[in-house]
């Protein structure tokens, strides 16, 4: 099947020629399925005789841009230069439509990173009471319908996603040949593990990501479901390090699965999908037990009534960070020797510096966690019975288990053992 246009090469588009459509697709009431369909859909036209079919382009791509002039949108009160029509299409049908300015125009793509930031502050904000309970309901399901018709301007797959790329190949034999300690057939340890990451698994992924960034079906990866690290390297590059379930350790499985079974990996093969089953089968059940253990442990802990204080000096030093900074938000903080309820305001100056904050551990509560000690999040979502919150991360883990199923890759973190471990002189 051949496509006379260049799908997926970014293409920049005068306003004077699209200015009609752009205008339209403003008002949310003109966002419809069958107007999507009409902009970017393909049709095919004619069939030569062997077989090939040849389809008209579509009239755009969501991958076009061009330079939007001011005030289009109610919260676009300046001209955005170089915008795609897919972005100008999510701030127009997403975000004006249910918060009006409050947001600045967003001109960023809203991959997993970008979206799950948004959905994270529009919590936040919520629970400040700076956007209302309406108006997220406006967004989510706004969210959720465009979610439902992304198909109308997603490609599908390509045989570069299916066939290994020559590239990467290339690289692959390169690296393997330098670092020939990585073809040895046996039980490795965990540093073993993290070079061959370094050295060879991520230079091999890196340089797929960008052989096939050239490709518009990439597209499908970029939203990072499915992971490409896990799906594509494992089809198309290599499996990496695999449990070796007799001993309980790893060994390094340098072909993909593409590449075929040989008789010294097969046991490996055969183990990996055992391990998933186990995982799926067994650990979900040690996840749930184990939520309902802290469950029986913890229902009885709930809170006190609002504005109580038990009057408590014991605080938790903490550091507060770019990454962490949300989840003391609405707390109470000792700052300049004064208790203070931390805003995300207040959070946004505090970045890099560390601070006592107050926290259950130390309540003095003789029946219930008083609200200084707590915290107000729990206050604005009116829950009373705190102690069963604490089943979220036996939930968590019952989560990971079930997502093991599918996804065994090893991952490997540089730690900073100062946060770990404090040595006295």
């Amino acid at each position: 099947m051949n496509a006379v246009d260049n799908y997926g090469v970014y293409r920049k588009l005068e306003w004077d020629k699209i200015k009609d459509d752009i205008l339209k697709l403003a008002d949310p009431k003109n966002v419809t399925r069958s107007f999507l369909t009409e902009l970017f859909s393909r049709g095919a036209q004619t069939q030569d005789e062997d077989g090939n079919i040849t389809m008209s382009p579509a009239k755009y791509n969501v991958t076009d841009y061009f330079d939007l002039p001011a005030n289009i949108l109610s919260n676009q009160t300046k001209a955005v230069k170089d915008t795609t029509i897919g972005i100008f299409i999510f701030n127009a049908f997403i975000i004006a439509n249910a918060f009006g300015n409050k947001f600045e125009y967003m001109n960023v793509t809203m991959g997993k990173d970008n979206f799950g930031k948004l959905n994270s502050k529009l919590g936040m904000l919520l629970m400040e009471g700076k956007i209302s309970v309406d108006e997220f309901a406006v967004y989510q399901n706004t969210v959720c319908w465009m979610g439902y018709n992304t198909e109308i301007f997603t490609p599908g797959v390509s045989a570069a996603l299916i066939i290994p790329n020559p590239e990467v190949k290339k690289l692959k034999e390169q690296l393997l040949k330098e670092h020939p300690e990585f073809l040895k057939n046996e039980v490795i340890d965990n540093n073993v593990i993290a070079n061959y990451k370094k050295l060879i698994e991520d230079p091999l992924v890196n340089k797929a990501k960008e052989e096939l960034g050239k490709d518009p079906s990439f597209r499908l990866y970029e939203v990072k479901k499915p992971n490409f690290g896990n799906n594509y390297k494992n089809s198309v590059i290599e499996n990496g390090p695999m449990m070796d379930l007799t001993t309980g350790k790893f060994r390094i499985n340098n072909n993909a699965f593409n590449d075929g079974i040989t008789p010294e990996n097969f046991d490996l093969i055969a183990n990996k999908a055992l391990y998933a089953s186990y995982s799926r089968g067994v650990n979900t059940a040690k996840g749930g037990t184990f939520a309902k253990y802290t469950n029986g442990m913890m229902q009885t802990v709930t809170l006190d009534v609002k504005g109580s204080d038990c009057g408590s000096h014991g605080y938790l030093t903490y550091e507060v960070e770019k990454g962490n900074w949300q989840s003391i938000l609405f707390r109470y903080a000792l700052i300049n020797g004064k208790e203070v309820r931390l805003t995300s305001d207040i959070l946004q100056q505090l970045i890099g510096k560390t601070i006592k904050i107050r926290t259950p551990l130390y309540c003095k509560g003789k029946k219930s966690v008083c609200n200084k000690c707590a915290g107000d999040s729990f206050y604005i979502m009116n829950i009373k019975n705190i102690g069963l919150t604490s089943s979220i991360p036996m939930n968590a883990s019952l989560n990971k288990s079930m997502k093991k199923m599918h996804d065994l890759t090893i991952k490997t973190y540089p730690a900073n053992m100062k946060k770990f471990i404090q040595f006295d002189s």
